[in-house]
């Protein structure tokens, strides 16, 4: 039997310890991710998660069980993300790319043109400004929708529609410009 996330919540809020460890295995790996991406420092992100974990696990009584957890935690992610951030030297963001499964017909030349492409992309993202960055990682990298965006930034919505406008066409000029071309439309 599947039990709800809001049925977790719930018995999280009882005081099962399972629940909590539900909780926390559902969400870890997203929340490292998005952290790293904030932070660029694998040990800085698992710090910030682990605060961002103790503080939603003590706020959860506080927790509006009609609304989705994942904003909620993910606005702690960020916050706990962005402070530890300025301790950090700002630094070339590497990113992990899948490797290609020989089985579907994927050719090793393939790969690195899209590997490079892709650090491309990741070079021109991490130009950004936090402003800009953030919307666009919360919504392409952690999946949120643009009404959870203004949520967990504290921003209306139309803000975020906005910022993810200038954010790809940033993208764009800083991607043609890395090319060395006119800019492209398929971004």
């Amino acid at each position: 039997m599947q039990i709800t996330e809001q049925e977790l919540i719930r018995r999280a809020k009882q005081g099962h310890e399972d629940a909590l460890e539900q909780i926390f295995r559902g969400h870890v790996d997203s929340a490292i991710r998005l952290a790293y991406l904030i932070t660029r420092n694998w040990a800085t992100a698992e710090d910030a998660v682990q605060e961002a974990f103790l503080q939603a696990f003590r706020s959860l009584d506080s927790f509006q069980d009609e609304r989705p957890f994942k904003p909620w935690f993910t606005k702690i992610v960020v916050n706990k993300a962005k402070r530890t951030k300025d301790r950090l030297d700002r630094g070339h963001l590497p990113y992990e790319v899948e490797e290609p499964n020989p089985h579907r017909g994927y050719a090793p030349e393939e790969h690195a043109l899209d590997k490079e492409g892709i650090d491309t992309l990741f070079h021109a993202i991490n130009e950004l400004d936090d402003n800009h960055r953030l919307p666009l990682l919360l919504k392409y990298i952690s999946g949120l929708t643009e009404a959870q965006i203004a949520e967990t930034l504290s921003i209306p919505g139309s803000r975020v529609k906005s910022r993810l406008y200038v954010a790809r066409q940033r993208l764009k000029k800083h991607i043609a410009a890395l090319e060395g071309g006119g800019q492209n439309e398929d971004v």
